[in-house]
């Protein structure tokens, strides 16, 4: 919790780089799944902005 945010754009140029280069949507919408606390019980990452 003391690092700065991150663009989601680095991230998911990262993901798309190391594990899934097939597209970013479905990236995109994991991350944003995984920031709703109505979808998962602990919220995963904390989105800004």
């Amino acid at each position: 919790y003391d690092k700065g945010f991150r663009k989601s754009a680095k991230s998911v140029g990262n993901i798309m780089g190391n594990y899934h280069p097939h597209g970013d949507s479905s990236i995109y919408e994991a991350m944003v799944r995984m920031s709703q606390d109505w979808k998962l019980r602990e919220v995963l990452i904390e989105m800004h902005g």
